[in-house]
């Protein structure tokens, strides 16, 4: 149990730094292209290309860390007003729900990569195969998946918890 503590703590570390430091990049991207563009009449053609795909990483791998740190928007007044051991039944029913169209999403996400991998497609400008720009959007909403499994488990237990002491 302790080695699961740690090794979360480091993902969850890991996490933290590689958005910090692709929302620098990104940041610094957009910074040197607007210098070059108006101090030296000059566009490197990639760049724009490179922010559209670091865009897409750091929307999902933020998706990824706002399920873990249960920081998505969320209509749960009805849920709120619910007695708790009906108030956690349904948080797991919606957390599985959310996980069930999370695996749809890699599913065909995944389709649509191995037809970009079969038509050997590569980016205008940096000349990359466009599956791995795709890449980010099933592995990130894997990870999301995953944790709205962790969340839906984790609110049935405490349900069957608040159960069984409703009931003594």
């Amino acid at each position: 149990m302790e080695f699961l503590r740690k090794t979360a703590a480091l993902i969850e570390k890991c996490e933290r730094a590689v958005l910090v430091w692709t929302i620098l990049g990104l940041a610094l991207i957009g910074f040197i292209q607007v210098i070059t563009r108006y101090l030296f009449n000059y566009s490197f053609s990639w760049y724009e290309e490179l922010g559209r795909y670091l865009g897409v990483f750091i929307a999902f791998l933020g998706a990824a860390v706002g399920v873990r740190t249960s920081s998505h928007f969320a209509v749960d007044s009805l849920v709120n007003r619910m007695k708790p051991p009906f108030k956690q039944f349904t948080r797991s029913f919606t957390s599985l729900l959310s996980a069930a169209i999370c695996f749809l999403i890699v599913y065909y996400s995944f389709s649509i990569i191995g037809r970009l991998y079969g038509y050997e497609s590569t980016s205008p400008a940096m000349k990359i195969p466009m599956y791995i720009a795709y890449l980010p959007i099933p592995f990130f909403t894997v990870i999301m998946g995953f944790r709205f499994c962790i969340k839906a488990f984790t609110h049935y237990r405490e349900g069957l918890s608040r159960k069984g002491a409703a009931a003594k």
